[in-house]
């Protein structure tokens, strides 16, 4: 792909779309692009992240093994990032993240994500709605038993 066509997926992410060009560009250009084939483990519970990922295009599935076998699974969707809780919060990935079909995502180094986070007040913004959107939903679903959009 080209550095036009990166910086038009992240612009169509609600995460990313209020940021700049020239920090859309920037961070088109320090991000690697992944390719994870369906099926592909990308990472696994219990380790720590060193970097977030934005998932581009595909879907990535969420799941956790509980004690007595039962498995618990929860999908995410283009736009959706995974990392970024348990390294803003220093601890381990909750959940193994499985590419559900084949995923595009964009690796965000530890530096660079929290270097984003530290000069780009816009993204810091950004990042703080979608944190309090997630909880909302999450408590939400808790409390209702439904999922909320």
């Amino acid at each position: 792909m080209t550095l036009e066509s990166d910086i038009g997926c992240l612009k169509s992410i609600p995460l990313f779309r209020g940021l700049p060009g020239p920090r859309l560009k920037l961070l088109a250009l320090m991000g690697e692009r992944l390719h994870f084939p369906a099926g592909t483990v990308i990472t696994e519970e219990g380790d720590k992240p060193e970097e977030v990922y934005c998932v581009l295009e595909g879907e990535v599935e969420l799941s956790h093994e509980a004690p007595e076998g039962r498995s618990k699974t929860f999908r995410l969707a283009s736009g959706s990032l995974i990392g970024d809780v348990p390294l803003l919060c220093n601890q381990t990935y909750a959940a193994r993240s499985t590419a559900k079909t084949d995923v595009v995502a964009l690796r965000l180094p530890r530096a660079l994500f929290f270097e984003l986070l530290d000069n780009i007040p816009e993204f810091s913004v950004a990042l703080s709605r979608d944190l309090a959107g997630r909880l909302y939903r999450l408590a939400d679903s808790v409390l209702h038993g439904e999922k909320t959009h």
